[in-house]
């Protein structure tokens, strides 16, 4: 009798036990539950949001903009810096990432470009940025191709060496005439971004030179010295170099989507390296819609028949031609 009880005790508080167990369980998957859907909700807000609204000049700045522009798709220019925080070099890289609902598409904007920069006459559009910074450089390519750009993201080697490593690097053909050259240029990019901080890239000094080219899955250092290449050939081929890389950038996001390490990671390169005037609310819009969109269409302006090449400078020779074709390219179907 007295072990009946005993037991009926003991098992009761088993019971109660496993009972506090699955609740607590419970609420902790409804839990997880309201976060997924919450997340869902708020991804689904910022992909809602038209890319006309990103279309805005800031209250303080002179960018002039070309009024009446088709809004259904925003445009970004990407500077390309050797080190952010040295202040008056000139942009080594320019790019329009236009994104829409339905695409992307990537203008390499060549830098050797003769153009007008107000209160400074004619000089190189690289030279722009070291003039006036960003606001400078989105003003001179709007007056240049009558666009309506309000938004820029600049990076230099480091943070795009940190930006390829934060979603597993890239993969990318490799020509065999390229290989010296990647070699190089990933070491010089190497002694630069080690100079400045030795105890976060140090680790970099192991890196092997390849040795054949090929679909090369190339790491951050390697990905920027990539996109360095350019003795080999010309500019316009460097471009490319730089377009393939940031193609192969977001098809690799695309690939690793799932992964939520992967946007902790990109979120501390935004938060620590990256400069933008744009919002992580706006960067995040603009990512869905890439995501999302089909394979990335790539140009690069001035078109070769409307520019003369006197081997120092790009001069333009039909203003209007370029024009037409950059917004042909960025809002044609």
């Amino acid at each position: 009798m007295y072990y009946d009880t005993y037991r009926g005790k003991r098992s009761g508080k088993k019971r109660r036990e496993r009972g506090c167990t699955g609740w607590l369980l419970g609420m902790l998957l409804k839990l997880i539950a309201l976060m997924l859907v919450a997340v869902v909700l708020a991804a689904g807000v910022l992909f809602a949001i038209p890319p006309s609204f990103m279309n805005i000049e800031p209250g303080n700045a002179e960018l002039s903009l070309t009024d009446g522009l088709p809004g259904e798709r925003v445009n970004i220019l990407l500077l390309g810096i050797d080190f952010l925080e040295d202040g008056q070099q000139r942009s080594d890289a320019m790019m329009i990432a236009s994104v829409g609902y339905n695409s992307v598409r990537l203008v390499s904007v060549l830098r050797d470009t003769l153009v007008e920069i107000p209160g400074y006459g004619e000089h190189k559009l690289n030279s722009a940025y070291s003039y006036g910074g960003a606001e400078m450089a989105m003003r001179v390519v709007n007056e240049t191709f009558k666009l309506n750009i309000t938004n820029y993201i600049a990076v230099d080697f480091s943070t795009m060496v940190d930006l390829v490593d934060a979603i597993g690097g890239v993969d990318v053909e490799v020509e065999d005439k390229e290989l010296e050259h990647l070699n190089k240029y990933a070491y010089d990019t190497f002694k630069k971004i080690n100079a400045v901080n030795p105890e976060k890239y140090g680790h970099y000094i192991n890196s092997q030179p390849y040795t054949q080219g090929g679909n090369l899955h190339l790491n951050g250092l390697f990905a920027t010295g990539y996109s360095r290449i350019r003795l080999i050939d010309s500019d316009y081929a460097r471009t490319l170099r730089q377009r393939r890389v940031l193609s192969a950038i977001l098809e690799q996001v695309k690939g690793s989507a799932w992964n939520p390490l992967m946007y902790a990671r990109l979120y501390q390169v935004y938060r620590d390296s990256v400069q933008t005037n744009l919002s992580l609310a706006e960067l995040i819009s603009i990512g869905e819609k890439a995501l999302v969109a089909g394979k990335i269409e790539t140009e690069r302006m001035p078109k070769i028949e409307y520019i003369y090449d006197d081997q120092s400078a790009l001069h333009i020779t039909d203003p209007q031609g370029n024009i037409i074709a950059m917004h042909d390219f960025l809002y044609g179907e």
